[in-house]
């Protein structure tokens, strides 16, 4: 990647990554991954019917939130942001599309931040360590039990020598498509329940705001800028630009705004999320754990409920394309009302921008 140093002013000693690590080392125990530990802070819990693993907070057994930073790497590294996502387009002569039930999911690849000080690599470098000790134990577990399997991290290396300590964190997105709760409803041929109105309301309002609402609701990608958004908020998928051709085959499925905030911890649109979380870009991020075991294969995964950009990246976006991708692998999301969610809000940024 190119780095042009003027750009990285900002994220110098005593600038924007100190004051993020001194935050993240704020937050409760275990709350930063790079603070964790495991089997001390938060536990695995195996599914009875499943065989899968969730990771559980030791001291009250709920799902394990945890924050993590670093800085979104290019696609060669295998970050796949785009309307395709990890979606597997299978083969010319049977190809795989896209439609209202496939599950498809971006892709992030973080590395360690771009001339990082002492106290930023020192965290980067503890996250991949917190991720590494799971793995591990796992795999002495499988040696004592002689069982022999095909796993898949949720870190990776820079080059072909896969000996050494990973260099890079894996990150699913949520969901990008679904189909609204609404028209699942008049599909099935239900409707949804009628709220009463105020008559005080309607007068002071009027039709406008009922307008408004419908809008921001059934995702007009005319009206995003002018009504508020959501995570409730649906798009016609072709606000993405790459989004298009006989690959798509969505019927009722559309866009979903996902948890993707900016500096000032305000959603992003789609129509922005490429030029907001391009290479270079220092994000922070709420996820959970998971791992998804069959036979003789065993996946780890960590699902990105919310994404905050720390500070943006001037690089250019690199070109959109459309390339094969990796299957998907499913994991329950999480809402964003979780004391996480609320710890990544309260991080305090300013309106620092990179010196020119």
């Amino acid at each position: 990647m190119e780095i042009d140093p003027a750009r990285y002013d900002n994220r110098v000693e005593g600038g924007l990554y100190d004051d993020v690590v001194r935050q993240l080392m704020a937050l409760p125990k275990g709350m930063s991954l790079g603070d964790a530990t495991y089997k001390d802070d938060f536990t695995r819990e195996t599914n009875v019917n499943t065989g899968n693993f969730a990771y559980k907070c030791k001291d009250n057994g709920v799902e394990y939130e945890t924050v993590l930073v670093g800085e979104i790497l290019p696609r060669p590294c295998g970050t796949k942001f785009n309307a395709i996502g990890n979606h597997y387009l299978g083969t010319a002569n049977t190809p795989n599309v896209i439609d209202d039930k496939t599950r498809v999911k971006g892709i992030f690849t973080l590395g360690q931040p771009t001339q990082a000080t002492e106290m930023m690599y020192v965290t980067f470098g503890n996250q991949i360590t917190t991720l590494d000790d799971i793995i591990q134990s796992d795999m002495e577990e499988l040696k004592r039990q002689n069982k022999d399997m095909n796993v898949k991290e949720w870190t990776a290396h820079a080059g072909t020598d896969q000996s050494g300590t990973p260099e890079y964190i894996i990150v699913n997105t949520e969901q990008f498509y679904a189909v609204p709760k609404g028209t699942q409803q008049a599909v099935q041929g239900k409707h949804a329940r009628v709220a009463k109105k105020t008559i005080n309301d309607t007068i002071e309002h009027g039709e406008g705001k009922v307008a408004k609402n419908n809008a921001v609701a059934g995702g007009s990608k005319d009206n995003t800028q002018e009504t508020e958004i959501t995570t409730n908020t649906f798009y016609d998928p072709t606000i993405l630009p790459d989004y298009g051709g006989d690959l798509f085959q969505h019927v009722n499925a559309k866009l979903r705004q996902l948890d993707i905030r900016d500096v000032e911890n305000q959603l992003i649109p789609p129509q922005n999320w490429y030029t907001s979380l391009k290479r270079g870009t220092l994000v922070m991020i709420r996820a959970t754990l998971h791992a998804f075991n069959w036979k003789e294969r065993r996946v780890y995964q960590l699902n990105g409920h919310t994404i905050r950009v720390l500070d943006a990246s001037k690089l250019e976006v690199e070109p959109l394309s459309s390339q094969p991708n990796g299957f998907d692998i499913g994991g329950s999301s999480s809402t964003s009302n979780s004391r996480v969610s609320d710890a990544m809000a309260s991080v305090q940024l300013g309106k620092r921008g990179r010196q020119e």
